[in-house]
């Protein structure tokens, strides 16, 4: 978009009009430690865990937890509203706390 003639006479530039996008925040990204994939910032279903604070993809993050894991968090969804938040745990977290030692 170029000049924008306001009214006769009156010529306003691009900067005037405050026509241009704002800038938008920088992407950054981290590995998974799973896949050793990027995880990017702006990735919506990306899952991080509230202990180490590592971010992973959500089919990684679920794929090495155990299915009642899966089966809390789909019953939270359904019982909670979307403005509350649910704190994640991973794997490699619950192992060191002790809750994944039964498994292997």
């Amino acid at each position: 978009m170029g000049n924008v003639v306001a009214f006769p006479g009156v010529i306003l530039t691009k900067r005037e009009t405050g026509s241009e996008q704002p800038p938008r925040p920088p992407v950054t990204s981290t590995p998974c430690p799973l896949c050793a994939a990027r995880v990017w910032s702006s990735d919506m279903d990306a899952i991080g865990c509230g202990q180490c604070r590592r971010w992973y993809h959500a089919p990684c993050f679920w794929r090495v937890l155990p299915i009642a894991e899966w089966i809390a968090f789909l019953t939270w969804i359904d019982e909670t509203s979307a403005d509350q938040e649910m704190d994640f745990i991973c794997a490699a977290c619950r192992q060191l706390e002790g809750r994944g030692k039964e498994r292997g």
